[in-house]
């Protein structure tokens, strides 16, 4: 599953990145040596990846079930409504770069411009197709699912980035940038808010609009309100490396509790993604925050029942993984080295929540109309918030001005009471009534290692 997940995120990434860089490179050429035609046009390079993202909506409109259904299999209650924050990231990190001094390819005013006419073509499309084309969202709740407006929103904002600062200071700018717009549409599917045909488009309708609307300002503004590129700028180690940090992680079960508490039901390994930052009073030390969250697919391949009853009518089952998410503050640490490399530290405290997991049975097909369906919640636990810790070590490189990127290890360590419940009726509207048969108190403790991309607000 994870596999299957990664590889989907990073060709979704790959193709939206590697086109953008190729559009930059190519409109940095002298113009002089580009042959002048259709292919070469500005409306065909800037147009490419959005239409090509759209086609792909279009194309997987067949597979959308599909797609859904697979996730129904593994996250089938997957809650972590990051993608409604995620999604302002970039264009909240193109505001607060510049409000720090870091200077991006147009200067604020003119910038906001192409943002205002961006936005508003991106609402005018997505709006007008939403309320036409009428798609019912996966979970049934509205008939506004095609396009994703999150998706177009952050693909908007991330191409945003991308020009102002991805084109003008670092590549990496571009990185961070779609990759945050990559997990918000992922978040938008796994959420169970989106099929795969509405953020595909939605991604292309994002692009098109900030292409379309720094077209417009520059009709507007013509040659004013540029920035002189920069070049060979010192490193400004001595400063406070204040920063905003993106970082995607493995991670590894530590405590008896998650990895050996039974023989037929325990986690290993999951993975973390979070978003740090923290504002240093000195070269040394600052004061920070983090929000992430963890989830670790449950092995449940020896998992057997009490219930006489249940391999009667199931042919199988499914456990859900467990998932947890925190928001942890302290003081971090960072000590400068020769050639621009830093350690740095970390130690936060805070409050830690879990998402309810169930052990879903397969109901036989001889037994699907009695049960009114074909999979069953039999066994639910959810974990109980409680306080929580952390502690991390990194090694980073500036590698330019203002891009860092940071390879780390951090620990966490919760203690959740798990609150247990078994199915013990099936109600004449379709819902379920459970019965609690105890709680107990889980170590949730875990290493992550993986990588981070760190912004520095100089």
């Amino acid at each position: 599953m994870k596999i299957i997940y990664t590889l989907i995120i990073l060709a979704f990434l790959n193709l939206c990145f590697t086109a953008k860089l190729m559009t930059q490179e190519i409109e940095v050429l002298d113009s002089t040596i580009i042959e002048n035609t259709f292919w070469n046009s500005k409306s065909v390079r800037i147009s490419t990846v959005p239409v090509l993202l759209i086609a792909a909506g279009g194309g997987s409109w067949g597979i959308r079930k599909d797609v859904r259904a697979f996730r129904n299999r593994y996250l089938p209650t997957f809650r972590y409504h990051y993608d409604d924050y995620l999604q302002y990231a970039p264009v909240a990190t193109v505001l607060g770069l510049n409000a720090a001094g870091v200077k991006g390819k147009h200067k604020m005013g003119r910038a906001l411009v192409s943002y205002a006419f961006s936005a508003a073509i991106m609402a005018a499309v997505v709006n007008t197709v939403k309320y036409t084309a009428k798609v019912e969202r996966p979970d049934g709740s509205t008939r506004n699912s095609f396009p994703s407006g999150h998706t177009a929103n952050s693909f908007m904002n991330a191409t945003f980035l991308h020009k102002e600062y991805g084109q003008f200071q670092s590549p990496l700018y571009s990185v961070g940038a779609f990759t945050a717009a990559t997990a918000t549409a992922v978040g938008r599917e796994l959420n169970n808010r989106h099929w795969i045909s509405d953020v595909l488009a939605g991604a292309g309708i994002g692009i098109l609009s900030t292409e379309l609307g720094y077209v417009v300002a520059d009709k507007i503004f013509k040659d004013h309100g540029e920035h002189i590129k920069l070049r060979n700028n010192p490193l400004p180690v001595t400063l406070h490396p204040s920063f905003l940090e993106l970082r995607l992680g493995y991670a590894k079960g530590l405590s008896k509790d998650l990895t050996q508490r039974s023989e037929d039901l325990f986690a290993k390994s999951g993975f973390n993604f979070g978003l740090e930052g923290a504002y240093f009073f000195s070269r040394y030390i600052g004061l920070g925050g983090e929000f992430a969250f963890s989830s670790f697919p449950m092995n449940d391949d020896n998992l057997s029942f009490n219930d006489a009853d249940v391999p009667l009518v199931s042919d199988g089952h499914y456990t859900q993984p467990m998932g947890i998410r925190y928001i942890h503050a302290g003081p971090y640490f960072s000590l400068p080295l020769p050639k621009n490399w830093f350690i740095t530290g970390k130690l936060g405290a805070g409050t830690a929540s879990g998402a309810q997991g169930e052990i879903i049975l397969r109901i036989k097909e001889n037994y699907q109309e009695l049960f009114r369906t074909n999979e069953l919640p039999y066994y639910r636990y959810k974990p109980q918030r409680a306080f929580s810790w952390s502690a991390g070590f990194g090694v980073q490189k500036q590698i330019k001005r203002n891009v860092g990127i940071k390879a780390f290890v951090s620990y966490f360590n919760s203690d959740n009471d798990f609150q247990m419940d078994v199915i013990d009726q099936i109600n004449p509207d379709g819902t379920y009534a459970f019965k609690n048969v105890g709680s107990e108190k889980v170590r949730f403790d875990n290493i992550t290692l993986g990588l981070g991309l760190t912004a520095f607000l100089w």
